[in-house]
This record gives C-alpha cells, sequence and structure tokens, in this order.
C-alpha cells in the first residue's frame, strides 16, 4: 500500500464550491457507452442476405440475456425466433490494481488529492487592480494613485478623499510617473488574484468486456470478423473510444477470437455459429456524481508574491542537522495523537517561516551557572500593525518584492 501523508487533505473537504462551474462527470458507465457505439455506429457491422444488405443489431447484453449467450444459446425474440446475426457485448469485470492488468499509468497511485481543471481572473482582480493602479493611470477617483491620499500622518498617507481610493502598496498606485505606452488593453498577466478550480484526482480502472458474434452462416461470420480487423487503428489490435462528452479512451482487443458452434449436434434444426473474444479498456472516474457523494469542485484563490530579504540578528545562529532517522527521544512524539509533528518531534514549519535558531546564553540567577539554549526567531512587520515584543527583534535591512 503506498505511503498516505497524514496531513494529506481530501479533495472533497471544505464548502468553498464554486457556482458558476459546470463539468461533465466520466465513469464506468461511459466507458460503455463507448464501447456499444464502437460496435454499433462506428464499425458499421453488415451482412448480405438475399442480395441485400442488413445492419446487424448490436445489444449490451445484460443479467438473463448475457446469461444465454453464457450457455451458448443464441437470443431469441419474444416469438422464440432466432435473432441473427447479432453482436453481444458484457463487461465481466474491473480491475482497480495499481498496474490494472499490464496497461497500468505511472501516474494511477500517486499520492495527490485534487487535479487542476481551470485557472481564470477571480471577479475580486478588478477591485485589486484598482488598488495596484498597474496602468499608472492618475486622474480616476476608483483607481489608487498619491493624489487621492486625504491625510500623511502616517507615510505616504493614512486616509482618502471622499469618493477616491488610495492604497499604501508600493505599486503603480505610488509611482509618480504616468505610463506613456497606451496598452490599456495589454493582456498583461502577472500580478493578479487567480481563481483555481479543482476536482479530486482522477482514479483509474481497467474495464474487461467479452464480446460474441452469432450468426447462422460461415460466410456472414466471416463478414463480421473482416470488417472489425479491416478497422484496426494501423498495425495494432486497438481502437480509439470517445464519448459525447468529450472524453477519449483505447479499446484493446485481446487477439484470440475463440470459436464455438453447434456443428457436431446433428440433432440440432439450426445452425449455430458462434465467435467469442475480449476487450479491456483502461479507463478512469472524472467528477463523479452519484447520489451520497458531495459536489467535486472546489475553488480557491491565488495571488502569489515572491519575496527576497536580507536580515540581520545579533546573536549566533543554528540549524538542526538533518537525519533520515529523526529523533531519538521518545518525549517529543507524547502529543503526536492530537497534533500534527514531523520526524523531529517538532510542529511542522509554515509557509515562509524557516528552521534557523538563535542560540542565547543566560545565567542561572541561584546557581550562577551559564546555559546555552535556542530561541526561535522573532519578527517585527509594522506595515503589518502586528509587533513581536522581544528581545531577539530581527531587523530587515531589504526586501525587494516581485510577482
Amino acid at each position: 500500500m503506498p505511503y498516505k501523508p497524514s496531513n494529506l487533505r481530501s479533495a472533497y473537504e471544505g464548502t468553498n464550491v464554486p457556482d458558476d462551474f459546470f463539468m461533465p462527470s466520466c465513469g464506468i458507465e461511459d466507458v460503455d457507452r463507448a464501447l456499444f457505439n464502437l460496435f454499433d455506429k462506428d464499425l458499421q457491422f453488415e451482412v448480405k442476405v438475399n442480395e441485400q444488405t442488413t445492419k446487424v443489431p448490436v445489444v449490451f447484453a445484460a443479467g438473463e440475456r448475457f446469461a444465454l449467450t453464457r450457455r451458448r444459446q443464441p437470443i431469441r425474440d419474444k416469438n422464440n425466433a432466432l435473432i441473427l446475426p447479432v453482436v453481444a457485448i458484457a463487461r465481466k469485470s474491473l480491475d482497480l490494481s495499481p498496474d490494472l492488468g499490464g496497461f497500468g499509468t505511472p501516474i494511477a497511485p500517486r499520492d495527490q488529492e485534487s487535479y487542476i481543471v481551470r485557472k481564470k481572473l477571480s471577479p475580486r482582480d478588478r477591485d485589486y487592480q484598482n488598488l495596484i493602479n498597474k496602468l499608472m493611470l492618475k486622474n480616476q477617483s476608483n483607481v489608487a494613485t498619491r493624489a487621492n491620499f486625504g491625510s500623511n500622518d502616517i507615510f505616504p498617507g493614512n486616509t482618502s478623499k471622499p469618493g477616491t481610493v488610495a492604497s499604501r502598496r508600493n505599486k503603480g498606485n505610488m509611482s509618480f510617473k504616468t505610463s506613456k505606452n497606451g496598452y490599456l488593453l495589454k493582456p498583461d498577466l502577472g500580478d493578479n488574484i487567480f481563481e483555481i478550480i479543482t476536482i479530486p484526482y482522477p482514479e483509474f480502472f481497467l474495464a474487461e468486456y467479452e464480446i460474441i458474434f452469432w450468426t447462422q452462416y460461415t460466410i456472414h461470420m466471416n463478414q463480421l470478423i473482416e470488417t472489425m480487423m479491416a478497422r484496426f487503428s494501423f498495425q495494432g489490435h486497438q481502437f480509439p473510444l470517445s464519448t459525447d462528452k468529450g472524453y477519449e479512451f483505447v479499446a484493446y482487443v485481446i487477439p484470440t477470437l475463440t470459436s464455438g458452434d453447434n456443428f457436431s449436434d446433428y440433432s440440432s434444426e439450426e445452425r449455430i455459429i458462434r465467435y467469442s473474444f475480449t476487450i479491456k479498456i483502461p479507463g478512469y472516474l472524472i467528477a463523479p456524481k452519484q447520489p451520497g457523494l458531495p459536489s467535486p469542485f472546489r475553488k480557491f484563490l491565488s495571488a502569489p508574491q515572491i519575496e527576497f530579504g536580507t536580515k540581520q540578528v545579533r546573536a549566533d545562529m543554528a540549524r538542526d542537522i538533518e537525519s533520515d532517522v529523526g529523533t531519538t527521544d521518545i518525549n517529543k512524539f507524547i502529543l503526536s495523537d492530537v497534533e500534527i509533528l514531523n520526524k523531529k518531534g517538532e510542529v511542522p514549519l509554515q509557509r515562509g517561516e524557516d528552521d534557523f535558531k538563535l542560540v542565547e546564553t543566560i545565567e542561572d540567577p541561584f546557581t550562577g551557572k551559564t546555559v546555552r539554549r535556542r530561541v526561535k526567531v522573532l519578527t517585527r512587520n509594522q506595515r503589518s500593525g502586528e509587533t513581536v515584543a522581544s528581545f531577539r527583534i530581527v531587523t530587515d535591512l531589504d526586501t525587494i518584492t516581485n510577482e
């Protein structure tokens, strides 16, 4: 069984379901219909009877109908008359193993909870563009500029004039220059808010079918087999399949066709010729919408910012040596049932954090001994309105942001 990280979220978690997105599902029934349409419409099986060309009917045998084919008995109508020639299709099994019966794909057992199917500009991006003023517009009240600041108590300003928009983001809104390129409608993406739609990662399976040709004459059987062989893709024994929803599969024909007839039964009044073979189709389950399942679609907003900075601190810095085994201190995992810990027995780092620690020397006031210990690095960000008071403050020397 492949290893699944304990912090891997399910793609069905959360309530952030988009209300303006739809994607057709794909599953077992779609594979069934694609194979049926292949034999019923694409291959166009026809035979000549009394100098008249007749289309061969195709049935997706299920239940008692396929039980007749298993007993080597042809299908009859309600008047007990033979329906020949006929092509019968029945699904035999579904293989869910990682190798899919030898037709596997390397991404089948992948530990990934979701799959991105669409990325577009979020409806909130319009307001964000008004704040950063990427085009450096100067004379619009709904676009942030330096001229819209109504007070400068905090540099470069902290209030906006009535009826205008102002922002302290260091973007085009803070520029004293005016853009002269004139490309107001230029498709310039980069510093935007994107809306990302995801679905659960596809589940893969291998569907196996048994195909049975029934005829009353050998010449008709030869016509069916030769028609199928003539439609093979290139020199292989497979057929490309497509569904009405736009999904595609490949049907692999197992090249052995097994004969079965009643030529040795001279007591039979009707001659029956039967050939059967197997078709295997690697399929996939995408965005299922079955009763009891939640919506497979989830929506996320993304506005990435890359920041390069140089920091200074007046203390020795240290980093723990990585080990493949992890820590041997069993006391660190006492609360591992209620919180997520890494192999070092520590809380995993969040985005933007690092594993550096400051080495601090303190003196015990009672014994006079000095003790060296490691403390976490704390920072201070006045722009965000938060200040961390500590005896170990990191000074931000330089910061460069690139979106």
